[in-house]
């Protein structure tokens, strides 16, 4: 019996702080929507069975006309949250996936996640029950003392992050049972509903959060 690995991008944001008259997942580098990148990422990746794209009702039509030619892509919308539009995602997939079937979250703002990062992830997941990259470059700005303060025990947490459906569907049922709103993270969900301990392994520089134009640009620069 083999478990199957479900890979859910989450692609409904609004994009309203990139600054440009398009949405940025139809945002073109290189001739292509930024959008393409890690859902063909995720298509190619031997590790991923499926692949679902949580979308906003604005960019449905678009993302339909854009993947016409990706039929194994399932398209559904998503919520006005983050965490509403993950758990639409684990509705659709609760009539088929069993309970330790893997689930793979990922940021379609992340757009240049590397097929590798994405299978040492499922990796650690099959091994640990789950996984999630990190980066431990943080740093915060203290304005007491007008300084730079570098914190080696914060880390910054990447998507994808990988998680059992039956963990993540009990997890994400009890927020929405109990009216807890504003997790942002898949990670942070996990640990305030049940203290899970995610195990986490070293992320990418490329696998930047594409929020603003000029992330482009940094993410160039880890490319070379």
């Amino acid at each position: 019996f083999i478990l199957k690995t479900y890979g859910v991008i989450l692609a409904a944001g609004d994009s309203t702080r990139f600054g440009a008259e398009v949405n940025k997942l139809f945002y073109k580098v290189n001739g292509k929507e930024l959008v393409l990148y890690p859902v063909e990422t995720f298509l190619k990746n031997i590790d991923i069975d499926e692949v679902i794209l949580v979308s906003s009702d604005t960019n449905k039509s678009t993302l339909e006309n854009l993947l016409a030619d990706h039929q194994s892509v399932s398209i559904i919308l998503g919520g006005d949250s983050r965490q509403d539009s993950e758990y639409f995602a684990l509705q659709h997939l609760q009539n088929k996936a069993t309970d330790n079937c893997l689930i793979v979250i990922h940021d379609a703002a992340r757009s240049f996640v590397s097929s590798k990062l994405l299978t040492n992830l499922v990796n650690a997941a099959k091994e640990h029950g789950s996984a999630a990259p990190y980066l431990d470059n943080s740093k915060f700005y203290d304005k007491e003392n007008d300084e730079i303060v570098r914190n080696r025990k914060i880390v910054d947490i990447q998507t994808p992050q990988v998680y059992k459906f039956k963990e993540l569907f009990d997890c994400y049922s009890f927020l929405s049972k109990n009216n807890v709103t504003g997790m942002v993270d898949t990670t942070e969900s996990m640990f305030k509903f049940n203290k899970y301990e995610t195990h986490v392994i070293r992320g990418e520089n490329s696998n930047l959060k594409i929020t603003y134009k000029s992330d482009l640009e940094i993410i160039e620069k880890a490319f070379n």
